[in-house]
């Protein structure tokens, strides 16, 4: 299903009615990628860093809150708004300090403020820039079950989960309550919808028991998609991995959209035929396997695929890499990517 082939869609209101699985000119688009890559793409087409998404036609825009960086003396670790380190001298995610990983006092600990009049100053320009042109939505990444491991450190508070409940229940809603407010204040600032980043799956399971996520984790993440549904706004959650077992619990709580749609762990097909009434879908095109290693055909066909397969009837998904492009993907293929995005 397709808007007339006379109209030409904003990108803004394409990705809208894509999320919303109504019709649409084309698939919108969405090409994320690492400070390392963008720098090489934009010295190929010669072209400023900050032309570059729109010269891959993304058409997602997100906005984060203002922190100015806060780097170690050696450089090596940067500090984000919570306090957990990363490190600095990799293309990913590489934790590098736990704040509450020998101190795990939830009364002392020094809580960021949500409530930080100049907190959402960069997103309220970004917005002002965009005028309208793309779909923004704040970038609430490591939402919730990532925000406690990275304050607490990974392999301790799954421990915690097991073996202090309580206290792991009592961090959870430390953050709920924060990410909350936060969310209801890019809601009054004009967002077009709420996206989380918050992995639960590995390769070939959840990370966690099914009945462990649906107790500790799913209401509080149904509190989060509240604040952007009881608005009209759609939800996109970003969670790598085999989620089979909580799918119908993400559709139950109202979620929109899933990102990215691993074809290595979540077969397209049986996704389509199961949950393509309930959702609509973010990425697909493979950064573990084709892009990386395919050729410029094989990234190609793939592209289509996905396409064919996650949206028969030509909307419901927003079309491009499962994950942030990385510099271990050749040049070519990233054309190719391109080229198949365009057809």
């Amino acid at each position: 299903m397709s808007a007339s082939s006379s109209t030409t869609l904003a990108s803004k209101e394409r990705t809208r009615r894509a999320l919303r699985r109504e019709p649409v000119d084309r698939l919108p688009a969405q090409l994320n990628y690492t400070d390392v890559t963008g720098r090489s793409l934009a010295v190929h087409f010669g072209i400023p860093l900050e032309d570059l998404p729109a010269r891959l036609d993304s058409h997602l825009l997100r906005v984060d809150l203002l922190h100015p960086p806060q780097i170690s003396p050696d450089g090596r670790v940067a500090y984000d708004w919570w306090g957990t380190g990363w490190g600095t001298e990799t293309e990913g995610y590489w934790h590098a300090f736990a704040p509450l990983a020998e101190t795990p006092n939830l009364e002392d600990f020094p809580w960021p403020n949500p409530d930080d009049p100049h907190l959402l100053d960069d997103a309220r320009r970004v917005l002002d820039t965009d005028q309208g042109r793309h779909f923004v939505v704040p970038n609430l990444g490591f939402a919730l079950f990532e925000r406690a491991w990275s304050l607490r450190g990974f392999d301790q508070f799954l421990i915690d989960l097991v073996s202090e409940p309580a206290w792991a229940e009592h961090l959870l809603e430390r953050i709920v309550e924060i990410q909350v407010r936060l969310a209801h204040r890019f809601v009054a600032l004009g967002v077009d919808g709420g996206y989380f980043g918050d992995d639960y799956g590995a390769q070939q399971s959840l990370l966690f028991s099914p009945k462990l996520w649906r107790q500790l984790i799913k209401p509080r993440l149904a509190r989060l998609f509240a604040v952007f549904r009881e608005a009209g706004l759609p939800v996109i959650l970003h969670s790598d991995g085999d989620l089979w077992p909580i799918l119908p619990d993400l559709v139950d709580i109202g979620l929109t959209c899933l990102n990215p749609v691993q074809p290595e762990v979540l077969n397209h097909e049986r996704l389509f035929r199961e949950f393509g009434r309930h959702l609509s879908f973010y990425g697909g095109v493979s950064t573990q396997d084709v892009l990386p290693h395919g050729t410029p055909d094989q990234v190609r066909a793939a592209t289509r695929a996905c396409a064919q397969t996650l949206a028969p009837d030509g909307t419901g998904l927003l079309l491009g890499p499962s994950h942030r492009m990385q510099s271990d993907i050749p040049l070519e293929n990233i054309m190719a990517l391109l080229e198949a995005l365009a057809s």
